[in-house]
This record gives structure tokens, C-alpha cells and sequence, in this order.
């Protein structure tokens, strides 16, 4: 990875570091807080979220393969593959804030969640140079050769980001079934969705160089005669998703050790679904271009052919139903009016891009990883 992709990862280095003093910061308030607090059952009103997440990525792009592809040798391929590839982790925020009527059991809430990421490479690929020995007649000439070498070079940058709403209105009933105290919230309501891609990669690859040297001491040629070829491919797409539909979640809470009214363990789990409805887009733009050389002393072409190739630019929009489900599972510390959470969490959107390049290509865009959010409690 180059300095770019080392530059994300230090900055979501940091933002794990703030967090985690942030949240250190909370527990020493919400332990002076709750020695003073009473036994007295009260709540707070308003609860304020924030948090982060390190996701991993699923979901790909089609791998652009110009034709010139095929004459290309595998490590020359796999350099130029290995440029196109997005990065595999990003890293994101959340917030949220719940408001429960005085008196109510309702709960309303509204949360947010986004991630983005990015990364700019740069392959190069060369063989070591070898020289075959020339032989005229079953004779092995010496101080001639054959000189052949194969190169493959791609360069360029990718980037994704990821935005959730969630709009939600719920109820707490309880874990009465399980014969404990807790809470399980079971809500409905809207998600909106939008995703987004960017690729912009140009590629060159020479298959073949061959030059044949002409007499001389070894180590020392002018060349004879030599034949290569040239291609070179560019890429550049634009993709995004934009949905909106019903959604629904249950989320639950179990305490385990402490109590309500200073400070406690609980074990928190939740699920949600929801069926998303709206239009995915894709504007792609590529080109390729080869060259074949043959000549005689290096410079006098015997023959020569080239070609350059550009395909109208693919503009495509489709109306798109997106079904999603994901879910967490963590622990939490809470006090009073305060709690530090923990967990890991999974969301996936089915076939909400188009990932392909000459024509649609389903892809489905997921991420998951573990999270860390601090929440405040206001308005006893």
C-alpha cells in the first residue's frame, strides 16, 4: 500500500485513540456521578450516541481486462490487477439520538452512520532481462543474443463511501420471556441509503520485447533487429446508489452483573431489516491503445501496426429494490445517565450497485467490524 492508504490508517489510528480517551473520560465522570446518585428509579429522557467503527468491505468491482490482456504473461496480469483492487477496510462514524416521553414507553429515534475510503497504488512489473544465445545453422554465435523482456505498470486511485438514516419510532416490551430485567425495543420506521464509488486507473503493458544484437564482444550490442508491442489502457467510472424504504429493527439489552441505580454489565444484541427502494447509476469511460514494432537496426521499421479504441461511454440508470438485513452484538457499561459500549456489527445491502463495466453488474456493497460508541443521557 502506498503513503495515501498508510495516511487513512494513521487517521483512523487517532480517532480510535480520541475515542478511547473520550470514553475513559466518561467512566470517571459517570463513577462520580453515580456514587452520589440514589436508589431512586429515574431515567433520562434524551440519549446522545456517538461512535465508530473499523468496517471491512464486501463487494467488488469488475476487473477491467483490455483485450491485450491475453498475450500479457501472468505476473504482468496480476500487476495490473492488483492497482484495481478498492481498499479493503474503511473506517466510519455513528451517531444517534433517542427521545421517550415522560411517563411513555415509546421511544424516538434518529441515527446516522457513515463510512468512506480510499486508496491510490502504484505496480510495476518487469522481467529480469534475459538473453538467449543466437545460433545460425545449429552454430551458437558468440557475443549475440536474443534479448527478451515482458513489463506491466498500472497506477491510480479508487474510493467509497457510505451513508445511513434511520428514522424510528419503538416500544419497549420488556424480556419478560426470558424471566429477567432488561430491555427490548422493537421499532419501525424509514432507512435511507447512499453509496457511492470512484475509479480512475490507467494501465501499460508491453507483453513482448525482443531484440536481437548484433556481433560484438559480450556484454556490448548494437541492435539488429527488434520486434515489441505497446498497449496502454485507461478506466474512469462514477457509481452511486441512492434508496429509501421501510425498515425494522429489535434491539435488546440484558443486565448481568451490578445494579440499575450506580453501575452495570449488560450483554446487548439487536437485528434489522429493511426493503430499500431507488435508483443505481453508472457513468464508465475507458480507452485502449496498442502499438507493434518490428525493425531492422533498431530504427528502420519493416513493419509497424497500431490501433486506439474508444467505446462510447456507458451511462447507465436503473430502478433498483434493495433488500437489506444486518445486526451486533456487544457489552455495555452503563451508569445512570451514561454508557460505553463495545460489540461487533454487520449490515448488507443485496445488489445495490452496479459494479459492471460494458454492461450491469449486480454487486452487493457490506461492511462489518467492531464499534465503540459513549451515549449521555439528559433530562431526568
Amino acid at each position: 500500500m502506498n503513503e495515501l492508504i498508510h495516511n487513512n490508517h494513521n487517521r483512523a489510528t487517532i480517532r480510535w485513540k480520541l475515542l478511547t480517551g473520550a470514553s475513559v473520560f466518561a467512566l470517571t465522570a459517570c463513577i462520580s456521578s453515580g456514587t452520589a446518585a440514589n436508589a431512586e428509579d429515574t431515567k433520562p429522557l434524551i440519549w446522545i450516541e456517538l461512535g465508530g467503527q473499523m468496517d471491512h468491505l464486501g463487494g467488488a468491482h469488475e476487473i477491467y481486462s483490455p483485450k491485450f490482456f491475453a498475450s500479457a504473461a501472468p505476473t504482468v496480469r496480476a500487476t495490473m490487477i492488483e492497482v484495481q483492487r478498492p481498499a479493503p477496510d474503511s473506517f466510519g462514524e455513528n451517531g444517534k439520538i433517542a427521545f421517550t416521553p415522560e411517563g411513555s414507553d415509546w421511544i424516538f429515534s434518529a441515527a446516522i452512520r457513515y463510512g468512506r475510503s480510499s486508496a491510490s497504488k502504484h505496480r510495476h512489473y518487469e522481467t529480469s532481462h534475459p538473453t538467449v544465445p543466437f545460433t545460425s545453422r545449429g552454430t551458437i554465435l558468440a557475443g549475440a543474443g536474443i534479448f527478451r523482456m515482458a513489463l506491466g505498470d498500472g497506477q491510480g486511485g479508487t474510493s467509497e463511501s457510505h451513508l445511513l438514516l434511520d428514522f424510528q419510532a419503538g416500544k419497549d416490551v420488556g424480556l419478560g420471556f426470558l424471566g429477567k430485567d432488561g430491555t427490548s425495543v422493537v421499532s419501525a420506521g424509514v432507512r435511507i441509503a447512499q453509496f457511492t464509488s470512484k475509479t480512475n486507473i490507467s494501465l501499460h503493458a508491453r507483453p513482448i520485447y525482443e531484440s536481437l544484437p548484433a556481433f560484438g564482444s559480450p556484454g556490448k550490442y548494437s541492435f539488429h533487429s527488434c520486434y515489441f508491442q505497446s498497449n496502454t489502457a485507461l478506466i474512469q467510472s462514477r457509481r452511486n446508489t441512492h434508496a429509501v424504504g421501510p425498515s425494522i429493527s429489535w434491539d435488546a439489552s440484558l443486565p448481568f452483573a451490578g445494579n440499575a441505580s450506580d453501575m452495570e454489565i449488560t450483554l446487548d444484541w439487536g437485528v434489522n431489516a429493511a426493503v430499500l427502494f431507488g435508483r443505481e447509476r453508472a457513468h464508465v469511460h475507458q480507452e485502449t491503445q496498442g502499438y507493434y514494432f518490428k525493425g531492422i537496426a533498431g530504427v528502420v521499421p519493416k513493419y509497424t501496426s497500431s490501433y486506439v479504441h474508444t467505446p462510447p461511454d456507458q451511462d447507465r440508470s436503473r430502478s433498483v429494490t434493495i433488500p437489506s438485513v444486518g445486526g451486533f452484538a456487544g457489552l455495555s457499561l452503563k451508569f445512570p445517565n451514561a454508557k460505553v459500549s463495545i460489540g461487533y456489527r454487520y449490515d448488507t445491502f443485496l445488489k445495490a450497485m452496479d459494479a459492471g463495466i460494458d454492461a450491469a453488474k449486480k454487486s452487493d456493497v457490506a461492511f462489518n467490524g467492531p464499534y465503540a460508541s459513549i451515549s449521555i443521557g439528559l433530562g431526568d
